[in-house]
This record gives structure tokens, C-alpha cells and sequence, in this order.
């Protein structure tokens, strides 16, 4: 019996459509003579990030390097989006201490447009320094990991109107998963049981929302020792919300070593395979 694990959620997607309004929080700095226009250099950076991550993603199954540079991506990101919480907790303080306000009054909206709006509280020199100091390390990290496109030959991926969500991850990696011990044994188990074994094919959905563990639990299942020996073929494959029947073909074919890169890319040809 053969096993495709597919799985749903595009975690840096989130990421990066999460952090990008934040950015101008940055602009309350602005005042500062050592500004140096942080907001602008960090959206510059990171729209030239976003638009070849798509790509990226599709490639990670057949070019080990993808996996290992979109990791050090998301652990930019993740430091960038860090960075942003500093600065939206100090102006939240600054203000709730000038005008004795309650904080568990203000709604997250609030607290956006207060942000987005921010004017009058000088944030501290010492405060400004430490993440001056800190978004120039993690500009350049981001600047260093958009000069690697070129060398990677990623493909710049530009939305023409209709948003188009990213695949998800396929990278296949060894994953330390923690409080879903239960959830991997339950889904090996089915995974290896009798009645999976009858059926020609057996789906198995992961569902949840983005960044809460889909796609780290299914490479986990994936990787599992019990599987890797039930399983006498095995790939890895994402479907995204673009379903197209030839690349998932093609791309099945390659990871069982049946099917030459240099062939045209005919459907017919794919099924004769």
C-alpha cells in the first residue's frame, strides 16, 4: 500500500500578513535623529521576501536548501514580529500611564489605531537604542536571506488580483512534537491498521487553524519509525488551494524515482508512467 500525507496551513504566510501593518508602528520613531528610516527598510526587505516565498515552498520537496532557508526565515520573522510586540508594549504603557487609563478596557482595535496614530509620548532614548540596535540586526539577517534568491533561482510570485493562498510546507523533517503525543500515536495507528490496509487509498485530514501544529504533526506521523517500515512507498506532496492535477502527478512520480525531469510535461505521458 502507498501513502501520500497531504497537509493544510502556511505558517510564514501568516507570519508575514501579520507583521507587514505592524511595520509602521515604527514610524512613531521617526523624531528620533538615528531613525534612519527603519519602517521603510524593514517593508522593503520584507516584500521582497514575501513574493518568492510561494515558490520556495513548492520546491522544498526536491532542493534540501529551500527547507533550511525558509527556516531561517521564519526565525527572522519570528524575531522581527518580537521586536514589534516590544515597541507596541512600551507605547501602550507610556500612554495608559499618561492619561491613568485601564488597560483591560482598551479593545485590540483600540489599541491599533492608537499605534497606527501615535504622536505625543517620547519613547525612551535607552529604549529606542536597545531596538534600533536589535531591528538592524534583523534587517540585515532578512537583507542576507533576500540576497540568497538569486543563487536559490527563486521565482518572484506576484498576486494579479485574486489572493491566492501559498502551499503549505513540504518539508520533511525530524520534529521534536510536544502535548500531541496522543494525537501521533492515534494517527500511526490508523495509519497502519488493517482496515487503512484494505483501501486503495486512505485520506486522512489534519484540520486546524494556521500555526497551531498540522504540519509539524503530520511530519512527525511521517517520519515515525513504525510508518517509514509499513509503508514500501512513501512521498511527500502538498495540494494547495490552486489544484493542479499535473504538478501533484509529477511531482508523486519524481519522489518514487519514475519519472525523468528532462520528458515534456504531457498528462498523458504522466499517466503512462
Amino acid at each position: 500500500m502507498e501513502i501520500v500525507l497531504v497537509v493544510g496551513g502556511a505558517f510564514l504566510n501568516v507570519l508575514f500578513d501579520r507583521l507587514a501593518p505592524r511595520v509602521e508602528q515604527l514610524k512613531m520613531f521617526q523624531k528620533n535623529k538615528h531613525y534612519d528610516g527603519l519602517s521603510e527598510k524593514l517593508g522593503n526587505v520584507l516584500l521582497g521576501l514575501q513574493i518568492v516565498l510561494s515558490d520556495a515552498e513548492n520546491k522544498q520537496a526536491s532542493d534540501p536548501r529551500m527547507g533550511q532557508w525558509l527556516n531561517k526565515l521564519q526565525s527572522a520573522v519570528d524575531s522581527a514580529e518580537n521586536l514589534m510586540e516590544e515597541v507596541s508594549y512600551e507605547a501602550l504603557r507610556l500612554e495608559v500611564e499618561g492619561h491613568h487609563q485601564n488597560l483591560a478596557e482598551t479593545s485590540n482595535q483600540q489599541v491599533f489605531r492608537f499605534l497606527s496614530e501615535y504622536r505625543g509620548w517620547p519613547l525612551r532614548d535607552d529604549f529606542f537604542r536597545n531596538i534600533k540596535e536589535k531591528l538592524e540586526g534583523n534587517i540585515k539577517t532578512l537583507e542576507e536571506l533576500e540576497n540568497q534568491i538569486g543563487c536559490l533561482g527563486l521565482q518572484k510570485h506576484v498576486d494579479s488580483g485574486t489572493r491566492e493562498t501559498r502551499p503549505p510546507s513540504t518539508s520533511v523533517v525530524e520534529p521534536d512534537v510536544f502535548g500531541r503525543q496522543n494525537e501521533m500515536e492515534r494517527l500511526i495507528d490508523h495509519l497502519t491498521s488493517k482496515e487503512a490496509s484494505e483501501k486503495n487509498l486512505a485520506v486522512v485530514p489534519i484540520v486546524g487553524m494556521g500555526g497551531v501544529g498540522k504540519t509539524t504533526l503530520a511530519q512527525a506521523a511521517y517520519n515515525d519509525e513504525k510508518v517509514q517500515s509499513y509503508f514500501k512507498l512513501k512521498a511527500w506532496i502538498c495540494v494547495s488551494e490552486t489544484y493542479d492535477a499535473f504538478r501533484i502527478s509529477k511531482g508523486l512520480l519524481q519522489a518514487f524515482n519514475s519519472f525523468d525531469l528532462k520528458d515534456d510535461d504531457n498528462l498523458d505521458q504522466l499517466k503512462s508512467n
